[in-house]
């Protein structure tokens, strides 16, 4: 069993990170430039989580995954017409297996009363904590499974 977490995250590093100017957009923050609205973006607000997946696609410091973990995908789950009222999880390894969580609702991501950055942050910890969970899971079913050997050289 592995004794480093499968995806850390630092709170305090990845809110600085995105408090800093854009690459892209010099006028603009990280967060600005990604979405993160202190009032339009939160729980119970649409686009939430497609702006969390867009965040997390950036890759924010100190959000650092495993050597054997290739990538993290958040997968949008519609509710009738409205977009993103959950979301899957999803965990590809280098050795090829995608894993995947249950359904997520909006409501596990962060609490329906925060809004911008700390709305943000919250749903990065909960992924990163899931993340965990499931490599934790799928080591206990297969104890052969071992990241140094996954990684391929």
């Amino acid at each position: 069993m592995h004794r480093t977490r499968a995806l850390t995250f630092e709170a305090a590093t990845a809110q600085a990170w995105l408090r800093q100017p854009s690459d892209r957009f010099p006028d603009l923050t990280r967060a600005e430039s990604l979405g993160v609205d202190d009032e339009l973006t939160g729980p119970g607000i649409e686009g939430f989580l497609a702006t969390v997946d867009d965040v997390l696609a950036e890759w924010p410091d100190r959000l650092r995954r495993r050597a054997d973990i290739t990538g993290v995908e958040l997968w949008l789950i519609p509710d009738g017409d409205i977009l993103d009222q959950g979301a899957l999880i999803t965990v590809d390894l280098a050795d090829g297996v995608r894993l995947c969580t249950l359904h997520q609702d909006i409501k596990d991501f962060a609490n329906r009363d925060e809004r911008g950055i700390p709305a943000v942050l919250s749903a990065l910890r909960h992924i990163a904590d899931l993340v965990c969970q499931l490599l934790a899971t799928y080591q206990r079913a297969h104890p052969d499974y071992s990241a140094a050997v996954a990684v391929p050289r």
